[in-house]
C-alpha cells in the first residue's frame, strides 16, 4: 500500500489494548515490528484466536464495513506501526473494482456471522450490485427454478453467485449424511471460497424457490482480484483462512 509510506510510525507498548471487541474505529495499523495477540471477548472469558506480526494491518475490518470492531487486539512485545486514517484507507478500496470491494464486505460479514457479531448497514456509496446492467461486462443475471442444484460438493469451481431474489441452501455431506450450513437469501454471494482458494466445492448449493442470480465467471472474479492492490489481496486470503480455521 503506497500510501502507507507517507504514514506515520507509532509505538505500541506491549500489553497495550490497541483495538477494543465491539467498538468503533477510524484507524488501522500496518505493522511493521512486533508482535500482537487477537482475543475474542466470549461469556466464559477471553479467547486467544490468532497473532499479528510484521506485514499484517490491524483494525481495517471496521473501516471496509463501518461496523464495529470485531476483536480485541493487544500488544505482546513493544509494536512499531504506521497509523492509517479512514481516509487513507478508503482512498486505497476506492482503487478496487466494484466487485472486489464486494468481495471483501462479504468476507468480512461472514466472519462477523460465524462469531455472532452485529452487521453492519450497508452505506450509501458502497458497492452496489442491484442491477447487472450496472456490472454487465463482470456479470449475467439468471433466473433458476425451484431445486436447482448451482453446484455440488466437491465440484471445481467455475462461478459465484449473488443472489437477487429467492432462497438458496446450502448443504454439506459428513459422511453421515446431508447437513443444512444456512439459507440464503437477497444481497448473499456464494461460491467465492472456492474461486478465492481454487479448491473443490465445500458443499451443495440449492434453489429452495424460483431464485434470481447473477453468475460471477471465475473470469470476471480472478481479474477483479488482481486489480486490487497487493495489501488488499492479501487481507482477502487472510480472511479466507480465517473462515476455513476451526473454532
Amino acid at each position: 500500500m503506497p500510501a502507507s509510506r507517507a504514514a506515520p510510525v507509532v509505538r505500541i507498548p506491549a500489553g497495550l489494548v490497541l483495538v477494543h471487541q465491539g467498538r468503533h474505529g477510524d484507524r488501522a495499523w500496518l505493522v511493521e515490528e512486533g508482535e500482537l495477540e487477537v482475543l475474542l471477548e466470549r461469556p466464559d472469558g477471553l479467547k486467544r484466536i490468532g497473532t499479528l506480526g510484521p506485514n499484517s494491518i490491524v483494525g481495517e475490518m471496521a473501516l471496509i464495513d463501518d461496523g464495529v470492531r470485531s476483536a480485541s487486539v493487544r500488544a505482546v512485545t513493544d509494536v512499531h506501526a504506521r497509523e492509517l486514517t479512514r481516509e487513507a484507507f478508503r482512498a486505497q478500496l476506492e482503487k478496487c473494482p466494484p466487485l472486489a470491494r464486494y468481495l471483501l464486505e462479504s468476507l468480512i460479514a461472514a466472519i462477523r456471522r460465524s462469531y455472532g457479531l452485529p452487521q453492519p448497514e450497508r452505506q450509501e456509496g458502497g458497492p452496489e450490485f442491484n442491477t447487472a446492467t450496472s456490472f454487465q461486462t463482470v456479470v449475467e443475471r439468471r433466473s433458476f427454478r425451484p431445486g436447482h442444484v448451482f453446484f455440488r460438493q466437491d465440484d471445481a469451481a467455475t462461478a459465484a453467485y449473488l443472489i437477487q431474489s429467492g432462497r438458496v441452501a446450502i448443504r454439506r455431506d459428513d459422511g453421515t449424511g446431508s447437513r443444512d450450513l444456512g439459507l440464503l437469501g437477497p444481497g448473499r454471494i456464494f461460491g467465492e471460497l472456492a474461486l478465492l482458494t481454487d479448491r473443490p466445492r465445500a458443499a451443495t448449493a440449492t434453489a429452495e424457490e424460483q431464485t434470481v442470480c447473477e453468475i460471477i465467471r471465475k473470469e470476471s472474479f480472478a481479474s477483479a482480484m488482481a486489480a486490487m492492490p497487493k495489501i488488499l489481496q492479501a487481507l482477502a486470503r487472510h480472511y479466507v483462512e480465517q473462515l476455513a480455521a476451526p473454532r
